[in-house]
């Protein structure tokens, strides 16, 4: 057997053995978690106390709070890393988010409606626990029933969404 085959050999060899390592790493009771893999609906209403469910294999958990200040309304959307693993969150602009206000179910406004957003790349890492938060302030809100949903512009997770209904009087 020539030089050239007994590498084209080994090469062959070397690359069987480390696939199969990597199966055997993989074939215990672990299962792959999707970025996407989200718990339940994005909480309605305003949400209860913090305090989380705890540490959830493949999950951002995405909340949206507000205040009421005069009359002002101040909304806080946040995602945490409720996985084992550091989780990276992936903006391809400087849309970080999007969310749509809606007044007795006709939509008011909109965050990205008329905006242009530059195109950059920009990846943030979560490590366990840690959170992500944007805020927004509404004011001069006519009377009515509101809906705002609100979600994270990363493709990856599609379920960091949240939504909550409010009253103005």
């Amino acid at each position: 057997m020539g030089k050239g085959k007994m590498i084209g050999v080994a090469a062959v060899l070397a690359g069987v053995a480390a696939a199969s390592a990597l199966f055997m790493y993989n074939s215990g009771n672990e299962r792959p978690q999707a970025k996407d893999d989200l718990l339940g609906p994005a909480p309605a209403g305003k949400p209860a106390p913090t305090g989380g469910k705890g540490i959830i294999a493949g999950t951002l958990e995405p909340s949206l709070t507000y205040e009421k200040q005069n009359d002002a309304y101040v909304f806080t959307f946040t995602v945490k890393n409720q996985t084992e693993r550091v989780q990276t969150v992936t903006f391809t602009s400087s849309k970080k988010y999007d969310y749509i206000l809606y007044r007795d179910g006709q939509k008011v406004k909109q965050y990205s409606e008329g905006k242009m957003f530059a195109q950059i790349y920009e990846e943030r890492t979560l490590k366990q626990g840690e959170e992500l938060s944007f805020q927004e302030t509404f004011r001069g809100l006519e009377p009515g029933t509101y809906t705002l949903e609100w979600w994270l512009a990363d493709q990856n997770w599609p379920n960091a969404r949240a939504k909550v209904t409010f009253t103005v009087q």
